[in-house]
């Protein structure tokens, strides 16, 4: 009887362990190096793994140069990988957040590239962000230590917008395994309305919203510039400088169709339908950078991949462990089962 049942939990531990106990045990590293800092003093997930190894690069990606940040497990040569593509952050991949992130990945078991893209850095909207998105994926997914392994792409705020047009429309990222998304917007014209009208449009119809002093400051001139002539320009101003939400969305009707292009080329909206790979989004309930109401926007799309969202309280658009200060300790465990079960989720498709 002993030795039956030893051989019974030996082939359920052989089933189990691809679909479950493997991304399981990175799951809980993740979130280990994310949270244990904060709750327990201690980062638990370095004293059980080896120091990734982390080095820095300058590439060429659709003709632009830029700086590439890489870290590696600390244990052998051939890992899933991931592509990170950071928010619009002036100090781009110095920021702290996203190399923790980095280093928590490379803990997991993932070989993990950030792009120091410059309009993003510079906190510009170009037109042609999708394109150059799609090269960099392009040339992770030919690295050999990649090969015939899962890459995908973990995109944050302004670089989820980015990462999920180019998905839509270019073909490397459009064969990611997964994407997964950090806050983000999803329709330009509604972004811009949002921030033009200190509101967002819910199932319960207009409610407000207040965005955060950096979305006010660095939006409207990114917007008004990605525009090619002056007459698209001020249909912009306009509608930033409009009364409300659906007032700016009017004034943005005007739009020439090369500035609709523009807006096309830049809203995932406009490509959400050819969107192929697994979506894995959170929001942030109170994210004062992109509203709530873009995440359920997409969630009501059209679209016939797959697609999850979370709305968990301990992810403050890009500061993971910032909400766990003072929280109710069942709270905090259930939140923080939720996130492991996201997170599980994500990892099965990522490898």
């Amino acid at each position: 009887m002993r030795r039956s049942a030893v051989a019974l939990l030996a082939v359920a531990l052989v089933l189990l362990w691809r679909p479950v106990l493997y991304p399981g045990s990175r799951a809980a590293l993740l979130l280990l190096d994310a949270y244990s800092p904060t709750l327990l003093g201690t980062n638990v997930a370095a004293l059980i793994t080896p120091e990734p190894r982390a080095t820095e690069t300058r590439e060429t990606f659709g003709g632009v140069e830029m700086r590439v940040s890489w870290w590696r497990p600390g244990w052998g040569d051939r890992h899933p990988a991931l592509m990170i593509v950071n928010g619009a952050t002036p100090v781009g991949n110095d920021n702290l957040a996203t190399r923790q992130f980095g280093t928590s990945l490379a803990r997991a078991g993932y070989l993990v590239m950030l792009p120091e893209l410059p309009f993003l850095r510079e906190g510009r909207l170009d037109p042609d962000g999708p394109r150059i998105v799609d090269a960099a994926f392009a040339s992770l997914r030919a690295l050999p230590e990649t090969a015939d392994l899962p890459v995908g792409v973990f995109a944050a705020s302004a670089g989820a917008g980015v990462a999920l047009s180019a998905a839509g429309s270019e073909p490397a990222v459009g064969r990611a395994d997964h994407l997964t998304v950090l806050g983000g917007y999803f329709d330009i014209d509604t972004y811009v309305a949002s921030v033009a009208g200190n509101a967002q449009r819910t199932d319960r119809g207009l409610v407000g919203w207040e965005p955060s002093d950096e979305v006010k400051e660095r939006l409207p001139p990114a917007v008004i510039a990605a525009m090619g002539d002056e007459r698209d320009r001020e249909v912009v101003r306009s509608a930033f400088a409009s009364a409300g939400y659906e007032s700016a969305l009017s004034r943005l009707r005007d739009l020439s169709p090369r500035g609709r292009a523009v807006f096309d080329r830049l809203s995932p909206s406009a490509v959400w339908s050819s969107v192929a790979p697994p979506v894995f989004w959170l929001h942030d309930p109170d994210d004062g950078y992109e509203p709530l109401a873009e995440a359920y926007a997409a969630q009501a799309a059209p679209r016939s991949g797959r697609f999850v969202l979370i709305v968990p309280r301990l992810v403050q658009h890009a500061e993971v462990a910032a909400a766990t200060k003072g929280q109710d300790p069942f709270v905090l465990a259930g939140e923080l089962v939720r996130l492991l079960g996201f997170t599980l989720e994500v990892l099965r498709s990522a490898g």
